[in-house]
């Protein structure tokens, strides 16, 4: 693939590597199916997954015949408006310093029992090995915070004790630049260890069209909000529907066949596609709304599509990227509580 002309040629056939993604969203889960194809058909790697639930399923429909294990849940909880969720995410720093601790507990016990001999970890900070070559794969080299800079360097600074246990840190971007992540990806202070650049990490494929749908929207991220951006993209589109809209509403462990709603005028609705059903619905669209969560830019920007990006209330990371590529001209950014889905449809 060629979007790993960059990756570390570091392991020999047949080494047992275990890939674990966090389980906050399913892009974490979506960016490393790439990851495991590259291990599993570029380098004959053995490769075991860390990841429950919808991460899970996900990554079951990409490759049926895989193992799981089960890795310590971090379960995070967003709330219906943008200060109660960051007041919960501050809240429940302790929970997920003591959850990276039990990460690290728990890898020790699974190297053993597995004979794991590689760890590629998707942000989950806890799962460094001292004993094998560990790997972390993230974006945020720099967190941003809703507190300004003071908070975001002293964030960094903790997180660099993290990183720092790992043998090197990948970043999915390009290194060139800022990249798609800006500040996040290319900051001013880097970690202690060697810090490579994979590119972009994508599951998508460049289609060509083969219809033409005016609208679609990706859902995705953590609940209530992608509960509450559905419902109001549904109550817009049913009080003014426009020529055509696919909605994927991003839940692909509740079956994901095929949905139709008659209430919704000139709309496809369905729970989760795969990757190359998915491909060709980017294809086909004029315009997409979606989040503006990492993994979405990965699969999006590349291929020129025109974005209409919503960022979760209250996830920083989000908002800074929306903000970040919309000053850049590559998206447009709107808040929740201004979308307008006549505005899109008529730009």
């Amino acid at each position: 693939m060629s979007q790993f002309s960059n990756f570390p040629k570091i392991f020999s056939p047949g080494t047992q590597i275990l890939v674990a993604p966090l389980d906050w969203g399913l892009g974490h889960a979506t960016r490393c199916i790439p990851l495991i194809s590259h291990l599993l058909n570029n380098l004959d790697a053995k490769v075991l997954v860390a990841a429950e639930g919808p991460q899970k399923a996900i990554i079951t429909e990409a490759f049926p015949g895989i193992r799981f294990l089960s890795p310590p849940p971090y379960h995070i909880k967003y709330h219906k408006n943008r200060a109660a969720t960051i007041a919960g995410l501050v809240l429940s720093i302790p929970r997920i310093v003591r959850i990276i601790r039990r990460e690290a507990a728990w890898l020790k016990d699974v190297v053993d029992t597995e004979r794991i001999e590689a760890v590629i970890s998707d942000n989950r900070y806890g799962l460094s090995h001292p004993a094998i070559p560990s790997f972390l794969v993230t974006h945020q080299l720099m967190v941003k915070t809703p507190f300004g800079a003071w908070a975001d360097r002293l964030v960094q600074r903790s997180l660099y004790q993290w990183i720092n246990r790992f043998t090197e840190c990948w970043v999915p971007d390009f290194e060139s630049g800022q990249g798609l992540a800006g500040e996040l990806s290319h900051p001013s202070t880097m970690p202690g260890i060697p810090v490579k650049y994979l590119g972009p990490l994508s599951r998508l494929s460049n289609r060509v069209p083969n219809g033409e749908t005016r609208l679609l929207v990706l859902l995705s991220g953590p609940e209530p909000q992608r509960t509450l951006l559905e419902k109001e993209v549904i109550r817009q589109w049913n009080a003014n529907p426009g020529q055509s809209m696919v909605l994927v509403r991003g839940l692909p462990d509740s079956g994901g066949g095929f949905l139709k709603l008659p209430e919704i005028p000139n709309a496809t609705i369905y729970n989760h596609l795969p990757a190359d059903k998915l491909s060709q619905e980017v294809a086909n669209a004029q315009s997409i709304l979606c989040r503006s969560g990492y993994s979405t830019i990965m699969d999006l920007l590349p291929l020129g599509k025109r974005c209409f990006m919503v960022p979760t209330p209250g996830q920083t990371e989000q908002e800074y990227l929306a903000g970040w590529l919309s000053s850049q001209g590559k998206i447009t950014a709107i808040r929740q509580d201004r979308l307008n889905l006549s505005d899109i449809l008529h730009t």
